[in-house]
């Protein structure tokens, strides 16, 4: 019950700022998107920058249309707003939305006044064992507030030669792709590494992309698996042996 009445409350919330937003809001803001691919930190990136006062950003808005087009998501997201929001957008991964339409892409490419934020990860060894990690345990994020009591032993996985080969391909031509595709385009680049080190450093740089003051935000996600590769890959010595020598070698050196 009490569930239930938590959830017709948070409706009525959401349907008074709507209306707020309607009537009283604008669309006099400045667009932009996120895009990486998942395990790169776009969760921390989108909550610091929803702690900035006149920025929303949203997260995967078109992983899933649920049977709607790019165009009526597209539309109903960048509606009135309120008046302190100087800047409006969303996260999009390389394989969004996963079937269906894929016009949103188009709409990006189409309007060079769209800020491309690319969100990039240097070690593609990492991203594909967090996403291991990740499918095996199901915790995708974790609070520093509320930290998962989950070890070393039970994160473990293993990889195989042809998963890693695939996926460091794949990164490889996502990334190209997209800063050719958005060449056009305001660009700025940053990566997991610099932003997990110093954010502040960061959303400066974009809010200065922005043309927005900065301001101090924080986050409340904690950094996850960052214990030693041979720690988390049970056959971590066979695959820095195998790609000993080849052009990603450098993957296995640069932990």
């Amino acid at each position: 019950m009490i569930k239930y009445l938590k959830a017709i409350y948070s409706s009525l919330l959401k349907s008074k700022r709507e209306l707020n937003n309607q009537l009283f809001g604008h669309k006099n803001y400045h667009k932009f998107v996120v895009v990486s691919q998942s395990r790169t930190g776009s969760t921390l990136l989108m909550a610091l920058l929803n702690n900035h006062d006149n920025i929303i950003c949203e997260g995967e808005l078109f992983k899933n249309l649920d049977g709607k087009s790019c165009k009526q998501i597209w539309d109903n997201f960048f509606k009135n707003k309120p008046k302190k929001i100087q800047q409006v957008g969303f996260k999009l991964f390389y394989t969004h939305p996963l079937k269906g339409d894929q016009s949103v892409w188009e709409f990006i490419e189409n309007d060079k006044r769209i800020t491309v934020v690319h969100l990039v990860r240097k070690n593609w060894l990492r991203v594909l064992l967090s996403q291991k990690i990740g499918l095996k345990t199901k915790l995708w994020t974790e609070n520093i507030n509320r930290p998962h009591q989950i070890s070393t032993e039970e994160k473990k996985v293993e990889i195989s030669i042809k998963e890693c080969e695939e996926a460091f391909e794949k990164a490889a031509f996502n990334e190209q792709k997209t800063r050719e595709r958005f060449s056009g385009h305001p660009f700025l680049e940053v990566t997991y590494e610099d932003l997990s080190d110093d954010s502040d450093r960061i959303i400066q740089q974009i809010t200065n992309v922005f043309n927005l003051n900065y301001q101090k935000v924080k986050a409340n996600n904690k950094k996850q698996n960052s214990e030693p590769l041979e720690d988390l890959i049970i056959n971590y010595n066979q695959l820095k042996e195998n790609f000993q020598g080849t052009k990603w070698e450098y993957l296995f050196l640069n932990q």
